[in-house]
């Protein structure tokens, strides 16, 4: 399989089909998000997301029921660095996926209480999953504090209030300026069909666009130049979050990847192995790498009993040192990288944001499905996985949040120490 690209109306659309499959996804990716939006109007994206899908109820009677008729899902979801909206189904329904698809760019034409209807829904998105009182939440303070990815993605009720449908087309417009965004087709979808969406997409007007976003955030002055210092918030409930600063710049996305397996992925995940299966000190966590063209942070987080929160970072210690030293079997994970990008091959969904992620909106190693390392892993070595890890596993780089009471900072700070003996 290799991808193809297409200019339509100047805009550009890609594909990565495949015949042997049943089904189809066909996506829409727009470069917007927190840390594009004026702290004015923080939560404008996601409100435009939701919007969006109202319209769209608006022009079809019982659209639920329509796209449940056709087998079709129609998702969307806001990220800090873009929009991506996608329609999923079964293969011979395309044609009439696309006919949706373009109602995507409709202009907005909601009355006040229709738009006051979404605005609640969003409030109660907001009020239910409390964010501000979440680790997440504090350790993103943390980490990007004073740049743009420090905004939250849902915004503040204030905020969602003051915006009108002027406004939101307004937004609109600036989303769908050519250059601004991409359309993205997988799995089973003939050339003819491409060529009926490419008609389609040519009659649909857009502006040019007036200032081109990148996809780089600012940082202060702590990032990559951090203290060994534990941030700590009272709560009944012990939970930590750890994470690193990275210099995007200084290591291949392959790397990145690999490292991130080594750590996170399967039940193959040192971090799995060190701190369930071995040493049963927790059941589970959840890990996150956060990556502009720039700068990024790999963290995880998970809850621990009070007891045992030294023995916790002890064993993290040791295990990030082991990776700086090679401890870990470098051929399993390179294996498991290449054979997920083989198997989401078989997945429109999956392949479909990969796609798009990996080759148009970070600035990163491609994948490449016409060759055997996938693009993104080839020529990388183990030496390179423990340059990376000897690299990011620093205190410099390191911010730990924690939420619990009577903790012992300065025991856990001589602990976290230690990483930097096999930098």
């Amino acid at each position: 399989m290799k991808e193809q690209m297409y200019s339509v109306n100047g805009i550009e659309l890609y594909s990565l089909t495949n015949s042997a499959l049943k089904s189809f996804c066909l996506s829409l990716y727009i470069r917007a998000g927190s840390i594009f939006e004026k702290e004015s109007e923080n939560g404008i994206s996601h409100l435009f997301e939701h919007i969006v899908f109202r319209n769209l109820k608006n022009k079809y009677e019982n659209f639920y029921e329509l796209l449940a008729l056709h087998g079709l899902d129609v998702q969307g979801c806001t990220y800090k660095e873009f929009i991506h909206f996608s329609i999923t189904g079964p293969y011979y329904e395309f044609d009439f996926a696309t006919e949706i698809f373009c109602e995507l760019f409709a202009e907005i034409k909601l009355n006040k209480d229709e738009l006051n209807k979404e605005k609640k829904r969003i409030k109660a998105e907001i009020r239910e999953k409390d964010e501000r009182n979440t680790i997440d939440y504090y350790f993103n303070k943390l980490v990007w504090a004073g740049s743009e990815a420090e905004k939250s993605i849902l915004g503040y009720c204030k905020i969602i209030d003051n915006i009108s449908i002027k406004k939101l087309n307004v937004f609109r417009e600036e989303c769908f300026s050519k250059g601004n965004f991409f359309i993205y087709a997988t799995g089973n979808v003939s050339e003819k069909e491409i060529d009926e969406l490419k008609k389609r997409v040519e009659k649909l007007n857009f502006q040019e666009n007036k200032a081109k976003k990148t996809n780089t955030v600012t940082v202060n002055e702590n990032f990559l130049n951090r203290e060994c210092i534990l941030n700590i918030r009272n709560n009944y409930w012990h939970y930590i979050k750890i994470g690193f600063d990275i210099d995007c710049t200084e290591y291949s996305g392959g790397v990145i990847d690999l490292l991130y397996a080594v750590l996170f992925e399967g039940d193959k995940a040192l971090l799995h192995n060190y701190l369930s299966e071995d040493n049963p000190i927790i059941y589970s966590y959840e890990c996150t790498l956060e990556q502009y063209d720039n700068v990024g942070n790999i963290n995880f987080k998970f809850e621990v009993r009070k007891d045992r929160i030294e023995e916790a970072f002890k064993i993290i210690v040791g295990l990030l040192n082991d990776i700086k030293s090679g401890q870990f079997n470098f051929d399993v994970n390179l294996k498991a990288e290449i054979c997920n990008a083989e198997m989401e091959s078989d997945r429109p969904e999956d392949l479909n944001w990969s796609m798009a992620y990996y080759n148009h909106i970070l600035k990163t190693d491609k994948l490449d499905y016409s060759d055997e390392y996938y693009g993104r892993f080839k020529n990388i070595t183990k030496e390179d996985v423990m340059q990376a890890a000897k690299g990011i596993f620093r205190v410099s780089n390191m911010t730990v949040a924690l939420k619990g009471n009577k903790i012992k900072a300065d025991e856990i700070e001589k602990i976290l120490k230690i990483l930097d003996e096999r930098a």
